[in-house]
């Protein structure tokens, strides 16, 4: 019996052995991985990785000390391939988009707590049938169909500021919110106080927060799921259980509101309610309500945070409204169709874009197969981080970076379209790029535009304004202050005569 233990153990020995040969032979036959740091035993590169400056900044200095734009990094058991240029972005998530399409598995994947968000989906069947929904809704050619509902919520936003302009910062989240909410699901919400738009907001932040690659030990190591909730270091079960309330009331509840609304009046015009319109349809397609769910719900929290930066470079103020008085003239408010002949707040709008960068990193994503890049080997499973800040910040691309400066992408009075556009970046790349940019950019030409005509925005007296960021997956605007005042009381006329002319009052 002894001597078969033995022989058991010698060939176990063995096996063990030959795999870690044939894993070395393996390894070392194929190409080396991309530039990086060596790392540790066990935790990789966690102690690579300065902690004193957000975390795409210091991906760049790291890039530079290595000499490379495809940066290699190890967080425990993951793969990381962080891209810092336009050449590494486009060859590998546009031009190969089929295998760098993937997402990383969602934060809590084992708690179940995002599996609704699309955005968030792998790279699949359900992934392609929301992506689908999307598009029909949100093209180029079908975003102005929500443009009524833009004016609307933009004439309210206006009216609001003029009434109490202290409080600028909440009726800039409120447009947001309303906006979206109405298009949505029909809802025409009044008030900040309003349920499902607080519910919305709260999970938007709870997201935020769990988007941001290696934030949860238990998405590296599943089996922390089954250590009970006094564990030291268990305060993600905690966590998991509000965000699965949160997105139950911030994502069924409207979609109860459209399905009774149908019910009881036969009518909820939205994009949910279209939806609904289609169910045998959609149902032929592999559709079900749960993808109704995924892209509605994605659609708010992809659209609200541009307009978080609407009010912060009073210093271009001045410039715009002198091409707005003499284009648009004072009779009127600026409209959609006349975009082209602003291009001055075009842009302001593309260097605010540009300047804040308002996700950094975007949203990871996971290459499916095994690949070769200017002779490194990029492993399937590797998370692929583009480094949006980087380009974004690129002195070569962009003179002066830290600059904010519309006229960048100006020559002659005209848009400079020689200059990389930010809009090609901020809002991702490949079969990933968002699908509500165009309704994004839209409302951020009219919000800007009409708010500029319309009013002053200055410093405080005797305050210097420096503009910080709160530095998380999505970068916000600190709080701040800033004075708003009407230009004039013909001015104020113009909002409460569109007010009139929309049925407003």
């Amino acid at each position: 019996m002894g001597d078969e233990k033995t022989l058991f153990a010698v060939l176990l020995c063995a096996v063990a052995s030959l795999a870690l040969v044939l894993k070395w032979r393996r390894n070392k036959s194929r190409p080396p991985y991309p530039p990086g740091p060596k790392g540790y035993l066990l935790i990789g590169n966690i102690l690579d990785v300065p902690q004193n400056i957000p975390i795409w900044q210091a991906f760049i200095p790291l890039a530079r000390k290595f000499d490379t734009d495809v940066l290699y990094l190890k967080l425990f058991t993951t793969d990381f391939i962080v891209l810092n240029s336009t050449e590494a972005i486009t060859d590998l998530l546009e031009k190969q988009s089929k295998i760098y399409s993937d997402r990383m598995s969602p934060p809590l994947r084992s708690m179940d707590v995002y599996s609704w968000d699309f955005a968030l989906n792998g790279y699949g069947s359900r992934w392609r049938r929301c992506r689908k929904l999307f598009h029909e809704f949100l093209n180029v050619n079908a975003v102005s169909r929500f443009d009524n509902y833009l004016d609307k919520h933009t004439r309210r936003f206006l009216s609001r500021l003029a009434e109490t302009p202290d409080n600028f910062l909440d009726h800039t989240q409120f447009v947001t919110g309303a906006l979206v909410m109405e298009m949505t699901y029909g809802m025409d919400i009044k008030s900040h106080e309003d349920k499902f738009l607080q519910a919305a907001e709260r999970a938007m932040g709870h997201l935020e927060s769990a988007v941001v690659p290696g934030a949860f030990l238990v998405d590296t190591f599943p089996i922390l799921k089954h250590v009970p909730d006094w564990f030291p270091g268990a305060g993600f079960k905690q966590f998991a259980k509000a965000g699965r309330d949160l997105f139950d009331v911030a994502v069924n509840g409207p979609l109860n509101y459209v399905k009774e609304s149908l019910k009881a009046n036969g009518s909820n015009v939205s994009i949910a309610a279209s939806c609904f319109d289609r169910v045998a349809e959609l149902a032929d397609q592999g559709f079900d309500e749960s993808v109704v769910r995924a892209v509605t719900a994605t659609m708010y929290i992809v659209l609200r945070t541009f307009f978080l930066v609407a009010a912060l470079h009073p210093h271009v103020v001045r410039k715009a409204q002198e091409e707005l008085d003499r284009v648009v003239g004072g009779e009127r408010l600026p409209q959609l169709s006349g975009q082209e002949d602003l291009p001055y707040i075009s842009a302001l709008i593309k260097e605010l874009l540009r300047w804040c960068c308002p996700a950094p990193f975007g949203v990871p994503k996971r290459v499916t197969e095994d690949n070769i890049y200017k002779g490194y080997f990029i492993p399937a499973g590797a998370t692929i981080i583009e480094n949006i800040w980087a380009i974004c910040y690129d002195g070569t691309v962009y003179p002066a970076p830290h600059t904010y400066d519309p006229e960048r992408f100006l020559k002659d009075g005209k848009l400079d379209r020689s200059i990389k556009d930010p809009e090609d970046m901020v809002f991702g790349t490949g079969r990933r790029i968002c699908p509500g940019r165009w309704f994004a950019l839209r409302t951020l030409f009219l919000n800007i535009a009409c708010t500029l005509a319309i009013f002053d925005i200055e410093a405080p007296a005797g305050e210097k304004l420096e503009p910080k960021f709160h530095e998380s997956h999505v970068r916000h605007a600190i709080p701040f202050k800033c004075v708003i005042k009407p230009r004039s009381e013909a001015k104020l006329k113009l909002i409460r005569d569109s007010d009139v002319t929309a049925g407003l009052n």
